[in-house]
């Protein structure tokens, strides 16, 4: 983790470590023979069952070993454990070139990844607390499993209910849920990233009007936080301008790439993604 640090990157550490417990296997380290990291790659299987799909994230090598195979090596080592599924992941634009070569065909074109974050406070009181009719929100319980394990396969395409249970359950974290007439209408989550910031992620909802209340109580709930982070989707408009309310500036772009085909999923109800590493919404 102190090489994701020193990168700048919000990365959050009990996501790292959830993710390790699931997929231990499509972790890869590259190091010295004093055992100095000087590359990682992760390409982990997503979903409680066998669904074809992996994803790609943590590609890092030291700039003073590229340009010896230490980031082909690395990748090979994973691509190899999955190169009869469709292989995901996100790239900025600077390695593009690199992940055509390694076999990412298709991409993306109807939308961007964009990386907000900031430093500074954000204040959650700029946000709305005006829920629609109906609608009430409240603080994660297990009792709500059942229901948000509904809502996030019908958002997503595919079951990961137990990577979803552990996210809830994981330190340094907060999660609520919104419901109408008793069914799920969305939640989201934030969670301390390695930098001291709060990361929101995942951020799910059916109406604008409901994740911006979601926002403004995971902020709310989250006190301790130095900084802001959040990553949308280029094509959700209100997303993109529920963060421009909190005054945080968008620092980059990630570009989504695969090996075999595009995932399609509806994200106007996609506030913030859970995880550019991990996962693929």
């Amino acid at each position: 983790m102190e090489t994701r640090k020193s990168l700048g990157v919000h990365d959050v550490p009990t996501v790292v470590q959830t993710t390790m417990k699931l997929d231990p296997q499509g972790f890869k380290i590259a190091e010295t023979e004093d055992g100095k990291i000087i590359g990682t790659v992760a390409v982990t299987s997503i979903g409680d069952d066998e669904n074809g799909i992996y994803f790609g994230g943590i590609f890092f090598v030291n700039p003073k070993f590229r340009g010896y195979g230490v980031g082909v090596n690395l990748f090979k080592c994973c691509y190899e454990m999955s190169r009869h599924a469709n292989l995901v992941a996100n790239s900025v634009p600077e390695l593009m070139g690199f992940y055509k070569d390694a076999g990412f065909s298709v991409f993306e074109n109807e939308w961007t990844i964009v990386k907000n974050q900031t430093s500074s406070n954000v204040f959650p009181e700029v946000l709305s607390n005006v829920l629609p009719p109906r609608v009430d929100i409240q603080p994660f319980e297990d009792s709500f499993l059942q229901s948000m394990f509904a809502y996030d396969y019908d958002l997503i395409g595919y079951k990961r209910s137990i990577a979803l249970e552990m996210s809830c359950k994981e330190k340094d974290s907060k999660t609520f849920v919104a419901f109408k007439n008793g069914k799920c209408v969305g939640f989201g989550s934030i969670k301390k990233s390695c930098l001291g910031a709060g990361r929101v992620g995942p951020l799910f909802a059916d109406d604008p009007a409901v994740a911006e209340v979601l926002l403004r109580k995971l902020l709310e709930a989250f006190p301790e936080r130095k900084g802001f982070a959040m990553m949308t989707i280029s094509s959700n408009v209100h997303a993109n301008n529920l963060v421009k309310k909190l005054s945080c500036s968008a620092t980059g772009i990630c570009y989504r790439m695969h090996t075999k085909e595009r995932l399609i999923t509806d994200t106007s109800r996609i506030f913030a993604q859970s995880d550019l590493n991990f996962s693929p919404f």
